[in-house]
């Protein structure tokens, strides 16, 4: 085996291929999503910017301007903020 050989033996793929899926978020909210949102968002326990973008499938300025309506509603209130996110939690009646 010579030299050449050897160093092509050993040579392999180490490292996975990384697949990014692009995903399309709304950029504008109809009503209809809009006003299912005000309601079920006012019901959740903790809300951040990231958990309304993920699960309707908004962008991310969408998201806090909704969460920005809700407070200034007072259906929400500030409860933390952290390094990059702010955490909001719903009005105990």
């Amino acid at each position: 085996m010579t030299l050449r050989q050897s160093v092509n033996k050993r040579k392999g793929k180490w490292g996975r291929v990384k697949e990014f899926e692009s995903i399309e978020r709304a950029l504008i909210v109809d009503k209809d999503l809009k006003e299912k949102m005000m309601k079920e968002i006012s019901k959740q326990k903790v809300i951040t910017p990231t958990s309304v973008c993920q699960r309707y499938q908004v962008r991310m300025h969408v998201a806090k301007e909704i969460i920005k309506e809700l407070e200034t509603s007072g259906q929400i209130v500030f409860h933390k903020k952290t390094a990059y996110t702010k955490v909001y939690k719903a009005v105990e009646v």
